[in-house]
């Protein structure tokens, strides 16, 4: 049967070895020492309990204004419109409109925001340690003084950052689905600890919360690693010369590309899944005694990973055939860099079309849920482009059989009629 004998070539190939050894290393170095700590419920004497979002005008409103001040300054805003990172640049017209937003705010008029020479972005900087390194240093923010009069009311404030982000294009840090999570943290309270710590007992059942920080690891690693495997097969068959015996072959070019595709997706799902259940046990262990749902981290493992690993596979196999294996890896590598690059929200981060979601923390599940439409929306959206893109290499391959796109099958025809 092909779809066997697909399994096997893949099984005893150098880069699904090399492709095991790099998810089992990474799912030790880097999910396993997390998967250690067991989730203990909170004290009443506890110093420090995290930060949640909640919505506070008198911490939101200085917050909010702070930021729409400081991305003017800057000439940029951060936005993300159909869930995709981009810088906003905007034009004098529409530049002159947030000035107005933050001049009915804070009464700093464009001028004197114009003016403004001593602006400093903030963040993280490296400064010299003195014996010839640098150390991270957190620079604070320079901006001009921000007086908020009490006159202005938190609704009608929130209608003017509404204004602003559609000025901005949508999707902005002052979009109602952003605002308070981005201006709003607040320290929280044992009340506030206690209630997560018992939905992640009764709701997740403990496992759902490792299950969401086992794919944080996981599809970090299975978003970029199977077009390596993809490449390599087609690149094999092109240095065995399978290629022109494949051309000669009855087989439609369908069944080739789906059974080489399911048979990938296949073969590298496989130890995915072996580990989401020696997790399983592992975190089972943990928690002798409590109602664990065993099969969470396998079943968001599903849902979760396999999308990556689809869409990547799918990837690999049509840019192999439309040009070549390099290109292939360079394609792919620049998709997966950018996107865990522009995500940097490590837990709350999910978009529309994030690739690779984000969820390092076994606590947070409010977020998470907060962000299970952009969540659910992207796993559909990567699946349904892979058999997209399936379907595609699937007519790629099938011109080439023809002759349309390459001169192979000429290459057989003329050999045969001499």
């Amino acid at each position: 049967m092909l779809f066997f004998k697909e399994c096997k070539k893949i099984l005893f190939s150098l880069t699904f070895v090399i492709y095991i050894v790099a998810v089992v290393g990474f799912n030790f170095t880097q999910f396993n020492p997390d998967a250690d700590r067991k989730i203990s419920p909170p004290t009443p004497e506890q110093a420090d309990y995290g930060t949640i979002a909640k919505e506070v005008p008198e911490i939101l409103i200085p917050n909010a204004t702070e930021g729409l001040v400081k991305e003017y300054l800057r000439g940029y805003y951060k936005a993300y419109p159909v869930g995709f990172y981009k810088e906003v640049k905007l034009s004098s017209k529409k530049s002159a409109q947030i000035a107005e937003i933050i001049t009915e705010i804070s009464g700093i008029t464009k001028q004197e925001l114009d003016n403004f020479s001593d602006f400093q972005d903030g963040g993280m900087i490296m400064q010299p340690d003195g014996n010839g390194g640098f150390v991270p240093v957190m620079q604070e923010a320079v901006l001009p003084e921000i007086n908020i009069p009490d006159t202005i009311t938190y609704e009608h404030f929130r209608d003017l950052m509404r204004k602003a982000d559609k000025i901005i294009g949508g999707g902005s840090d002052y979009s109602d689905n952003n605002i308070v999570g981005n201006f709003s943290q607040v320290p929280k309270t044992y009340e506030d600890a206690l209630a997560e710590y018992n939905a992640i007992i009764d709701k997740d059942k403990i496992t759902g919360a490792y299950a969401r920080l086992f794919c944080d690891y996981i599809g970090i690693i299975v978003a970029v690693l199977p077009v390596f495997l993809s490449a390599s097969l087609a690149n094999a068959d092109k240095k065995s010369r399978m290629e022109h015996l494949i051309y000669s072959r009855k087989i439609s070019s369908s069944k080739l590309i789906l059974t080489r595709f399911s048979a990938l997706v296949t073969m590298m799902f496989i130890p995915v899944m072996i580990l989401a259940f020696i997790a399983s046990f592992n975190v089972s262990g943990i928690y002798k005694g409590n109602d664990v749902d065993f099969l969470a981290i396998p079943k968001m493992s599903v849902y979760w990973l396999l999308p990556n690993i689809l869409f990547t596979t799918a990837l690999g196999m049509a840019i192999t055939e439309i040009t070549s294996q390099l290109m292939a890896v360079f394609v792919s590598g620049v998709i997966w860099f950018t996107d865990v690059m522009v995500n940097v929200e490590l837990t709350g981060g999910i978009r529309n079309f994030s690739l690779v979601c984000r969820h390092n923390s076994l606590y947070k599940r409010d977020v998470f849920i907060n962000s299970m439409n952009q969540f659910v929306f992207s796993r559909i959206f990567y699946t349904v482009l892979a058999f997209a893109i399936i379907a595609l290499t699937v007519w790629v391959y099938s011109e080439k059989r023809k002759g349309g796109l390459n001169v192979v099958r000429k290459n057989i025809i003329r050999k045969s009629e001499t």
